[in-house]
């Protein structure tokens, strides 16, 4: 899919609560980003997980794998 069909996809389901920008990033490794046309961005505007420790770093990769075998979520009730 390319960016145009991706995002015409989203406005049938997203609320058009806020300006979007024209791409769809489908991949992301370290301070990088690509859309679905293949065209790579410096990621300023992802959120601060990403600021600090980057798009799939291997090993936090890993260890979120482990745990998401171990617990996937718990509320905060408990």
């Amino acid at each position: 899919m390319t960016n145009k069909d991706i995002m015409t996809k989203g406005q049938e389901f997203v609320m058009n609560t806020y300006g979007r920008f024209p791409i769809a990033p489908v991949k992301g490794r370290g301070s990088y980003v690509w859309d679905a046309n293949g065209k790579q961005y410096l990621d300023f505007i992802s959120g601060i997980a990403v600021c600090g420790l980057g798009h799939c770093h291997p090993e936090l990769v890993k260890v979120l794998k482990d745990q998401v075998d171990t617990l996937w979520h718990v509320s905060n009730l408990y």
